[in-house]
């Protein structure tokens, strides 16, 4: 192992991502499901344990310039990246610390939601028991409160890979050395395996070609670190309870006891007489490796499962599409729905579901009112008025149908909406944050606190997207720096263009197909 502290996160950064599950609009929206009232996030203050630059709590700031965000990191380095980022984007609600989560008390106040993202696993267990300590004092009492860590028994063969390839590098003096004689070492040791049918190698293996699609930081940090923490969920709780917190819900989905096999949730019922350990069998189940969850203080009146009939307050929307070009929404057929770029798939043949689908995705990215939404589900339906269930069973059938969704992320849920354009006009602006983006990396953050990648051409176009260009001025820049030999148009053939009426075709058209990307990205600001 090498450095450990603050050190190793100095010469090797982790990633700046944001991560949409600690949003605090998502935790409300997940609280209200629960039957808990967090303060409106509007006005909310969040502390994140563990910031990095600032990259998951800049952008909720910007959405609620009236809400406070605190961010503690131990690494200097990132922090002073990340604060000339707040000021150029001139945000006076953000304020990032470089300090240890071991000095943190009641002089921080009270916050109504606490995030702590990739931290708690990799810390001493006296950081740890600190870190649930702050989740105790320095959460609003009706405050929500996330964590994220390593977990058994998915962790038991992740740890043999981490051990093998932390003993091989052992006396290696260069980080980023490290990681890649790493990657090299567990490549090799799969293939001179002298059995590969036995359960040793098929564990290797598999592990070898989960790390070879992730980069160098995320192997460092995860797998070579000197501390890394894993233990079962049910050990998590008793900490947690400890503290006097008490288990909400899981922040993301995967291995959700409602999403197994009906032999499957009925032995789980049969283990588990309560919540915890029906929860820990479910990781028996999954072989879970990670989990994110919320947690509130002990005694916060919550509902055990989420209760459908929230959904009348909220927002939907959706990040699927129908497979047909003309989806059947009367009759009793089934449809699919698919997420474009990730391929999972929503099917259903219930008219209502169908119809709210198809209206969601009609109106991507905006979200609508639940009410707007199934008064348009219910005109489009009327044909089917006589075989359908009444209004209000129709309604809590659809809220129920879209609370699976949503605890699958295919649909979105929102207490409060996010604001962004879906009508560019003739002087488009993209949010100043994916502006600076563009400049640093090949992901985005959109407005509404996802992740986003545009295409190479679309990195040219929202850079020049900030209000001070109209469409035409934006597409005769382009021109001008394709003139210049800056950039270059390139046929089918990947061949460079030389012919300038067809240039200028190619631009406008690709600019217009951009611009649309940009916008369905909800990256336009209204």
């Amino acid at each position: 192992m090498l450095n450990d502290g603050s050190s190793s996160y100095d010469e090797l950064p982790y990633s700046d991502n944001c991560f949409y599950y600690t949003h605090p609009d998502h935790m409300a929206t997940v609280a209200a499901l629960h039957g808990l009232s967090p303060s409106a996030v509007e006005r909310c203050r969040v502390l994140e344990l563990g910031c990095a630059m600032g990259g998951n709590l800049i952008p909720m700031a910007i959405k609620f310039p009236d809400a406070q965000f605190v961010g503690i990191d131990l690494s200097a380095r990132q922090i002073g990246v990340g604060r000339p980022v707040v000021e150029k984007l001139g945000l006076r609600n953000v304020d990032l610390r470089a300090m240890s989560i071991a000095d943190v008390d009641d002089r921080l106040g009270r916050f109504d939601y606490i995030v702590c993202h990739g931290v708690f696993s990799w810390v001493p267990a006296p950081v740890r028991d600190k870190i649930l300590a702050i989740f105790a004092e320095n959460l609003a009492p009706e405050g929500i409160a996330y964590v994220s860590y390593n977990t058994y028994p998915g962790w038991h063969a992740r740890g043999l890979a981490r051990d093998l390839m932390a003993f091989h590098v052992r006396n290696a003096t260069e980080l980023r050395d490290s990681v890649q004689e790493a990657r090299a070492f567990l490549t090799d040791l799969v293939e001179v395996i002298p059995d590969q049918s036995t359960a040793y190698s098929a564990i290797l293996r598999a592990e070898g070609e989960f790390l070879s699609g992730v980069d160098d930081t995320y192997l460092y940090h995860e797998h070579l670190e000197e501390t890394n923490n894993p233990l079962y969920f049910h050990q998590f709780m008793s900490a947690a309870r400890a503290k006097g917190l008490d288990f909400l819900a899981e922040a993301k989905t995967p291995g959700l006891i409602s999403h197994l096999p009906q032999e499957a949730r009925e032995r789980i019922e049969q283990w588990g007489k309560d919540e915890v350990a029906r929860e820990q069998y479910v990781d028996f189940v999954t072989n879970r490796t990670f989990r994110r969850t919320y947690l509130c203080h002990e005694g916060a009146k919550r509902e055990g499962a989420p209760a459908s009939s929230a959904v009348a307050s909220m927002c939907v929307g959706t990040l699927i599409m129908p497979e047909s070009t003309d989806p059947d929404v009367l009759s009793d057929s089934p449809e699919t729905f698919r997420v474009s770029d990730q391929g999972a798939t929503m099917t259903s043949n219930h008219p209502l579901l169908k119809t709210a689908l198809v209206e969601l995705s009609r109106a991507r990215p905006r979200l609508l009112p639940f009410d707007i939404l199934f008064d348009r589900v219910w005109a489009r339906l009327k044909p089917r008025h006589g075989d359908l269930p009444e209004p209000e069973q129709a309604r809590r059938f659809l809220c129920d149908s879209l609370v699976r969704g949503f605890a699958v992320d295919l649909i979105s849920l929102n207490v409060h909406p996010p604001s962004f354009t879906v009508e560019p006009g003739d002087l488009p602006v993209v949010s100043p944050l994916a502006r600076l983006q563009a400049e640093q990396g090949e992901r985005f953050t959109n407005l509404q606190g996802r992740t986003v990648e545009p295409e190479p051409f679309d990195r040219i176009v929202l850079q020049l997207l900030d209000g001070t260009r109209t469409r035409s001025q934006v597409v005769e820049t382009i021109k001008a720096r394709v003139a210049s030999g800056e950039l270059s148009i390139s046929d089918g053939d990947e061949q460079p263009v030389g012919d300038a009426a067809t240039i200028d075709l190619a631009i406008q058209t690709e600019f217009e197909v951009s611009l649309r990307r940009l916008t369905a990205m909800a990256l336009l600001i209204a």
